[in-house]
């Protein structure tokens, strides 16, 4: 009865009301709320939409070109002949003129230009992935420490809970003369000590409960729904091969990427030393240097622009051998990041071994724990066991309490970990 009481004041302080505690929070539904709250990710998306938009600018470059331009001039030496007659000199030109202009070969530049258009969305597509891989880790680590922060604030009730069950026992054999002070004054140094513990994992809970509203963009303080236990049992996950994950990773399918934009990028330099030939028409009216006042006559005009680069003494290798250079250091980055993913991936596959066995010793622990405890305080409560082995016992269990939820924590963070190191 006491435990309970306890528990509803700290429910109460913490100003979660009981009809959000009505309500289940699953972890998958508190991840789609911080993904849809996320502002970093709506940056991402924003970044992609830009990228998007290069590319399409990217390839109006293939396309006609129309430009009007409009030019006049007034020399104010000579503005009292402004209106001679025609045939002799008027201090004012103008020019106006509509051009259409068509690039009939730019030595690959436009082909290259678009190839890195193209490279800059996928690789700004595939941060998002990326984004998306971290805020998913991120919201459920928040959330499991929140679930492993509630256990502790409930474990610390409990332990307070016994305490108090047993010092009311020996308050009431001290009064009666049955124990000395020492006794007493022991289990009061327990009080304190379980009090405390109760205050520190209340207000851990109460940190954990503000940040996970703050990450899915609600008050701190507001009410939270009841979430899943941290001991509730995980679904099985799907042991990958490296070369699966591989085929998973944004992050390295962007080095597969990056390769090619820097191969576009050695076109689109080497194109400067390529042939460059375009066609344009023009028409329009123009004055001329000097304007005698005549008819100025409509002029339309077609011509083309042909521009053969012969002599740049070496320029064109030594920028080959540059971006080869470039090429070469996007490779070496790719095999450095399958070395990267195949680290976190043999990390997280190990941790999953590991805290399995962790949660099924700190399981047993836990029973000899709450055994051990049950034994020596009606051993104590017979006359049979000293205060000591009362305390001992009391911190066995509350040791091993904490251990436990410390392996389901870390049990669960693992499958967090390898879930983002496949991209699940």
């Amino acid at each position: 009865m006491m435990r309970k009481i306890i528990l509803i004041l700290s429910v109460i302080s913490l100003g979660i009301s009981a009809e959000a505690q009505e309500t289940y929070l699953s972890r998958e539904a508190y991840r789609d709320k911080v993904e849809a709250y996320s502002q970093l990710l709506k940056q991402q998306r924003l970044k992609a939409a830009a990228s998007t938009e290069a590319r399409k600018i990217a390839q109006t470059g293939f396309l006609p070109k129309i430009d009007i331009t409009a030019e006049g001039t007034a020399n104010l030496s000579h503005l009292d002949a402004w209106n001679s007659p025609a045939g002799q000199y008027r201090p004012y030109t103008y020019q106006a003129l509509a051009t259409l202009g068509q690039p009939l070969y730019t030595g690959g530049s436009l082909i290259a230009q678009k190839r890195i258009a193209k490279a800059d969305e996928e690789l700004d597509k595939l941060a998002i992935e990326l984004t998306l891989d971290q805020i998913h880790y991120q919201s459920d680590a928040v959330y499991w420490n929140a679930s492993a922060a509630l256990a502790t604030l409930e474990a610390a009730a409990r332990f307070e809970e016994i305490v108090n069950r047993q010092y009311s026992i020996i308050q009431d054999r001290f009064n009666d003369g049955a124990i000395s002070r020492t006794d007493l004054l022991m289990i009061s140094t327990r009080k304190k000590e379980a009090e405390l513990q109760f205050i520190k994992a209340r207000q851990n809970h109460t940190l954990a409960l503000q940040r996970l509203n703050i990450l899915m963009g609600v008050k701190p303080d507001a009410a939270v729904d009841s979430l899943c236990e941290i001991g509730a049992g995980s679904p099985p996950v799907d042991l990958l091969s490296l070369d699966e994950v591989l085929g998973r990773r944004a992050d390295y399918a962007g080095t597969n990427v990056s390769i090619a934009k820097s191969e576009a990028q050695r076109k689109a330099a080497l194109s400067r030393y390529n042939p460059q030939l375009s066609m344009f028409l023009a028409t329009g009216w123009d004055t001329g240097i000097a304007y005698m006042g005549q008819d100025v006559p409509h002029t339309p005009i077609a011509g083309l622009n042909l521009n053969i680069p012969i002599f740049r003494w070496g320029a064109r290798f030594k920028t080959n051998r540059q971006q080869k250079a470039y090429i070469g250091i996007q490779r070496l980055q790719q095999s450095y990041v399958a070395d990267n993913i195949l680290e976190e991936l043999s990390a997280a596959t190990t941790k999953l071994t590991e805290t399995e066995q962790q949660v099924k010793t700190a399981q047993e622990n836990m029973a000899l724990a709450e055994e051990n405890l049950d034994l020596v305080t009606f051993s104590y409560n017979e006359g049979r066991a000293s205060m000591v082995d009362v305390l001992s016992a009391q911190l066995s269990w509350t040791q091993a309490q904490t251990n436990l939820i410390n392996a389901h924590l870390a049990a669960k963070m693992a499958v967090a970990e390898y879930r983002k190191a496949i991209s699940e």
